[in-house]
């Protein structure tokens, strides 16, 4: 080694920059994670969990006199139109109501969720739309009243056919 070689300053060195380099970088990372885990909301865990277990017994009876009544429903929308067409089957109820309320879920985002309000056609036909196309994934269908609901689980796609039945077997 000559003697200018010895002399050079440590900072011009690049393997002393590699080595401070990887601890500085986790250091950086690890705030960055602690973060977004303080700020981003976690959204598959409910705040009521307790009362949600408790309201269990509610949703049962809702889905076993959804049951009772013979109801169902066939949910058919293209997602490039945004169209929503149902055609339901009241079973034993007197009448078809005016409006039913069908909610979306996505499986794992709640701020994906949707809420149309289905106007009735021509006899046992509704219609409604959404403002935004549904992402693909797996979504919760329900069609609800106060003291019934039918619902099913699907993977939405572009065309989709979905049917809402009873879960009280």
């Amino acid at each position: 080694m000559s003697l200018s070689e010895r002399s050079k300053p440590w900072y011009s060195y690049p393997l002393v920059w590699m080595m401070v380099a990887i601890p500085f970088t986790a250091v950086i990372m690890g705030v960055v994670m602690i973060w977004l885990a303080v700020d981003t909301d976690d959204g598959l865990v409910a705040d009521d969990y307790y009362k949600q277990g408790l309201a269990i017994n509610q949703v049962i009876e809702r889905d076993k006199k959804a049951a009772e009544l013979g109801l169902s429903a066939i949910v058919e929308f293209d997602n490039t139109t945004r169209v929503i067409k149902l055609v339901f089957d009241k079973g034993l109820l007197d009448s078809y109501p005016q409006q039913l309320q069908l909610h979306l879920q996505h499986a794992t985002r709640a701020n994906s969720d949707v809420s149309v309000v289905m106007n009735r056609g021509i006899d046992n036909q509704y219609i409604g739309n959404i403002k935004k196309n549904l992402t693909e994934g797996i979504w919760y269908f329900e069609l609800a009243e106060e003291d019934w609901k039918i619902n099913a689980r699907s993977h939405v796609q572009k065309k989709n056919t979905i049917e809402l039945k009873s879960g009280y077997q």
